[in-house]
């Protein structure tokens, strides 16, 4: 098997496609990993213990679980479908799905009704910017708006979590080196995007990347074109768009990244966002402490948080 394979799901097991999801158990200190089971959640640990699978043991997130190689995943593959659930999820508090990736790669103005919105012309090129891991934050968790903002926005995007090593990854491949899927929720400070040449403080402040709440698995997931995200605020529908939508696909993105920088395991690509951004609305109606912020996409979930002052 050459490098980009990917491990595909033993036959006949296609249908139950396998979530992967970093829980807190109790007053746990870390997180530990979980595939999705039944109505719940079971502990990939005590899936390990019961089948002998010492090579899934001790995982805290999907980004371990792919550092670990084909095998692992595979193996894991074919025990989810006969766990049973331990965890409910009403009672569940939720990690980011990747604890901390080495690389959060955006991608800008990959929507044509975005570019519209935003008053810009359709890039010659892929744009591409970057957020760091101390963005990252689970389903559930406060997204803060500092005082350095008056101006916070959301952007509900797909996410794409690189399950192997990719370097000079061609598109008819690039499918292979992918591990999953997820939401994130691209925040954004538009003063400071607007107001400094350089993005870093617009889109990397701490909380501006909501992960989660769950990765789907990639070999059981959808076409990415007959994915449809919707961004809800306050329950209102803000963003309602199909990924077939982008104008750089995934396959085409990962070969583009890849070319000149090494995916690994648990790297995050942000796809881009749809138009019905605040930015794009008249008047633009930016987030507020106590906004929720819902992102949905059907086969992942639902990633919502809540938007709160700093304490202190």
């Amino acid at each position: 098997m050459h490098a980009g394979s990917r491990v595909r799901w033993p036959a006949g097991q296609g249908e139950r496609p396998v979530k992967l999801a970093a829980l807190y158990r109790g007053d746990a200190e870390f997180p530990s990993l979980h595939v999705a089971a039944g109505e719940g959640f079971a502990a990939v640990d005590e899936i390990a213990a019961t089948a002998g699978a010492t090579d899934l043991g001790g995982l805290r997130d999907v980004g371990e679980l792919f550092a670990r190689g084909p095998a692992a995943v595979g193996r894991l593959r074919e025990l989810a479908p006969g766990a049973q659930p331990s965890v409910d999820p009403a009672g569940a508090r939720y990690a980011p799905p990747v604890l901390r990736p080495t690389k959060i790669i955006c991608v800008g103005l990959n929507y044509a009704d975005h570019i519209t919105e935003s008053g810009m012309k359709r890039p010659e090129r892929i744009v591409l910017f970057a957020k760091f891991s101390n963005c990252v934050v689970g389903h559930g968790d406060p997204i803060i708006r500092p005082a350095i903002t008056t101006e916070l926005d959301y952007e509900g995007e797909l996410a794409v979590i690189i399950g192997q090593r990719a370097a000079n990854v061609p598109a008819g491949r690039a499918l292979d080196y992918v591990g999953g899927y997820t939401i994130i929720n691209d925040v954004s400070a538009r003063d400071l995007q607007s107001a400094e040449p350089q993005w870093i403080r617009g889109k990397s402040l701490d909380t501006f990347a909501p992960l989660g709440p769950v990765v789907l698995d990639a070999a059981a997931a959808p076409p990415i074109g007959e994915m449809r995200l919707r961004t809800l605020v306050n329950g209102e529908v803000r963003q309602d768009a199909s990924c077939a939508q982008m104008i750089t696909g995934v396959p085409e993105l990962i070969a583009h990244i890849s070319a000149g920088i090494t995916l690994e395991p648990g790297d995050i690509i942000a796809t881009g966002t749809p138009s019905g951004v605040a930015l794009g609305m008249n008047p633009p109606v930016y987030l507020e402490p106590g906004d929720k912020v819902s992102i949905e996409i059907p086969g992942i979930g639902e990633l919502v948080n809540t938007v709160a002052s700093p304490q202190g």
